[in-house]
């Protein structure tokens, strides 16, 4: 799917902060000095271009569910997988699952980017003040997403749905809206089901202390003298408990591999046909359209300015 849509039409939609959140993308304009030579501006201007689709944000104008009050969760998969799909021409994430397969030891293959695209996106969503405005807080629930649906099932838009970036943080969550809020072990377990929904099915919770959970992508490693190659294990922080406020996916502060086994999450904590409110669908969709295509870096400096915000972690 192309996000091509006319500008009037979505702004009748939920997003009506939209305007002012396009304002914090990275601009692509430098301010040249007259000193500089031509030739300064012409390598300038050449490397502005190669980023350029997807250093500026994507640029939603449609409605992506008119006319609906409800939608299921299939239908909200269906919308992500079309925006993964879209993403794995970024140049941006190209170099990032580059990093990621030399620090890790990534198998190098078609197959593990994609599914790196589809973790990514589904990290960024669900993360405790992510794309998706969750929040996170202590709830003493089981480690499911049980709870997160039911909130998102009842969920009301306030006047204020998105964040503006450029404001001054809050604390008072009267004039900020959550989506959600939840504990680590039920973000990891949301995690888990969306990733597995977009098709990555190595995802698992693991514990790194007793009384703390995030989750991890069970990648494929690089072979070795014609095998398989052995499991390689990510680490999907899914709030910044016991960590700083600079990790972000594949964050070594933690090792996965104390846990002596990482099953796959399987629990079906949703059905394809359960549904949420349209205008929720919609906010998600339009962040991840605006936003995800960002370097991992202005996505935590965004997560981390939003959990100032919310309050979470």
């Amino acid at each position: 799917m192309t996000y091509q849509i006319s500008l009037p039409r979505f702004e009748q939609s939920f997003v009506r902060l939209l305007p002012i959140a396009l304002l914090t993308a990275t601009t692509l304009t430098a301010c040249v000095d007259d000193s500089n030579n031509a030739q300064n501006i012409n390598q300038t201007s050449q490397s502005q271009q190669k980023t350029q689709s997807f250093q500026k944000p994507i640029q939603p104008t449609a409605v992506f569910f008119p006319n609906k009050q409800q939608v299921t969760y299939g239908e909200l998969l269906q919308e992500m997988e079309k925006i993964a799909s879209e993403l794995e021409s970024s140049e941006i994430l190209r170099d990032e699952f580059k990093q990621l397969q030399s620090s890790h030891g990534i198998a190098d293959t078609e197959e593990m980017y994609k599914d790196f695209v589809r973790v990514r996106l589904a990290f960024e969503a669900t993360r405790d003040s992510g794309l998706w405005q969750l929040r996170w807080a202590v709830t003493d629930q089981q480690p499911n997403s049980d709870k997160i649906w039911q909130q998102w099932k009842q969920w009301r838009q306030q006047t204020n749905p998105q964040v503006n970036f450029q404001t001054k943080p809050q604390t008072s969550l009267q004039s900020r809206q959550s989506t959600a809020t939840a504990e680590c072990d039920e973000l990891s377990a949301l995690f888990a089901v969306i990733a597995r929904g977009l098709g990555v099915a190595e995802v698992g919770l693991f514990w790194p202390t007793s009384n703390h959970t995030v989750a991890v992508w069970k990648a494929k490693g690089n072979s070795v003298k014609g095998d398989k190659g052995q499991e390689v294990r990510v680490v999907v922080p899914t709030s910044q408990i016991f960590l700083n406020n600079q990790a972000t996916l594949g964050t070594m502060d933690f090792d996965p591999y104390q846990q002596k086994n990482i099953y796959n999450y399987t629990r079906q904590d949703v059905k394809s046909t359960d549904k949420i409110p349209a205008s929720l669908a919609e906010m998600m969709l339009t962040q991840l359209t605006i936003f995800a295509g960002q370097s991992s870096k202005q996505l935590q400096q965004k997560r981390n300015q939003l959990s100032e915000i919310l309050g979470g972690s």
